[in-house]
């Protein structure tokens, strides 16, 4: 049986034995080989239907992580050229894990100095970097979350609104994920623009309006809470309005990156309105982001484990 298909038969089962509670809505077959994680262990269904699967990051370790339950996805950002660390992938499935792959048009650090211009992208500069890691991502078998620039209506990233045009950004989308997607089926596509806070109308970046095949399998909204006071509610609630709207609600949706700033004195409250705002919204997944200044602290990293059911 096919990665593709095994998959999909998998989320059935799920869907069918009551452990997982995904939308009824468009869902292609490679975004269902992901909606409901394939590390969905039966002890924590057992314990709770209403678990929400979560991904996680940590800088000192991202594919065996140091936390109380196994993450059902391990977040990795690749710079520009690296290739697809198959070995941490493997790891992480071994472990019940899916690795969920960034791509940046940058090195590492990731900033103005190890930028790759888009265009350069767009016109196929990079296509033998893209080949193969299309082809590595293929060999090792197993589905994969990618991205590819994201937050890119932000002004943060050298890809940012203020550096390319959003139609820029929608041709380098549409390049890189038909290239990558020809090669590795088992590719996930999750589109992940920031909350609109701070950042231009997610409308402008949609890559699926007049395109035969936009390679979106998933949406997302990449947002955190940074001040005391901070709801999922006066964060993301409008931003995924206008995501369902753009992308006519037809995906799944998950929270694609997040964080509570340690040194918030709300963040145990935060970290329970982000999961019951993310469960509102329908979300398939929750990725967290648990470095730098967005770690977790013991109290919240408690009150992490026990929303995440």
């Amino acid at each position: 049986m096919s990665v593709k298909w095994g998959a999909t038969f998998l989320l059935a089962g799920l869907l069918a034995a009551g452990l997982a509670a995904v939308p009824a809505v468009r869902v292609s077959a490679s975004a269902a080989r992901s909606v409901a994680p394939l590390a969905l262990r039966a002890a924590r269904a057992q314990a709770s239907v209403a678990a929400l699967p979560f991904g996680l990051f940590e800088s000192s370790n991202n594919d065996q992580y140091a936390f109380p339950i196994t993450p059902d996805y391990a977040i990795q950002y690749y710079g520009w050229e690296e290739s697809f660390q198959s070995a941490d992938a493997h790891a992480a499935w071994n472990s019940g894990t899916e690795t969920f792959a960034e791509l940046q048009t940058c090195g590492n650090p990731c900033n103005a100095s190890t930028a790759v211009p888009v265009t350069a992208v767009i016109n196929g500069v990079y296509d033998p970097y893209l080949v193969n890691f299309a082809e590595e991502v293929a060999a090792f078998g197993h589905p994969v979350l990618l991205t590819f620039d994201h937050e890119m209506n932000g002004n943060w990233y050298p890809w940012g609104d203020t550096e390319i045009t959003p139609a820029q950004w929608i041709k380098a989308w549409q390049h890189v994920t038909s290239l990558i997607s020809s090669i590795a089926p088992n590719a996930v596509w999750v589109w992940a623009p920031n909350i609109e806070q701070g950042a231009a109308p997610v409308a402008g970046y949609w890559p699926g309006n007049g395109y035969p095949d936009p390679h979106v399998d998933i949406v997302g909204l990449d947002g955190y809470l940074q001040t005391p006071g901070s709801t999922w509610a006066n964060t993301f609630s409008q931003s995924v309005t206008d995501v369902m709207a753009v992308s006519g609600g037809g995906y799944p949706f998950i929270v694609a990156e997040a964080g509570v700033a340690s040194a918030d004195q709300d963040g145990v409250s935060q970290i329970g309105s982000l999961f019951a705002g993310a469960r509102s919204s329908g979300a398939a997944a929750l990725m967290y982001f648990d470095a730098n200044q967005w770690a977790l602290t013991p109290a919240e990293q408690s009150e992490f484990v026990s929303d995440a059911g």
